[in-house]
């Protein structure tokens, strides 16, 4: 598979609630960063880092995601190493605390090492945004 096929494939299980299936596609020793200023965010690194940061994620928010776009970079874009796979999404975002709602695309640069994800690079839209989802 190439790198875009593995992301559409990880966000094809993801969505369909496949957890294991989409996690037989990222490596042991995946490293996930969000912003840190969020509730979730940070360094999150393994499959144990991915569980913590999923229930973090969980204590603050519901989310629906839509309108995926993924956009293999292998020899097109100058400065993105090889095997990294830029995917948008439209996601909307509700503050299980208030039940306030925003919705904001949020890219990813992904990269992939043969059939496996090895690194995922978060950046929402408006961060400050969701946060304010937050307050009551």
């Amino acid at each position: 598979m190439t790198g875009a096929e593995v992301v559409r494939e990880l966000a094809r299980r993801f969505q369909a609630g496949d957890r294991d299936g989409a996690r037989a596609l990222m490596h042991p020793d995946i490293l996930v960063t969000q912003p840190a200023s969020l509730p979730h965010g940070g360094t999150h690194r393994g499959h144990d880092g991915l569980d913590r940061m999923g229930a973090a994620f969980a204590e603050h928010w519901d989310r629906a995601i839509r309108d995926h776009r993924v956009y293999d970079t292998d020899g097109v874009a100058d400065g993105i190493a090889e095997g990294v796979v830029v995917q948008v999404t439209t996601q909307t975002w509700t503050a299980r605390a208030t039940g306030r709602a925003a919705t904001v695309d949020v890219v990813e640069l992904i990269s992939v090492d043969g059939d496996l994800v090895t690194e995922i690079r978060v950046f929402p839209q408006d961060t400050d945004l969701l946060l304010g989802l937050l307050d009551a």
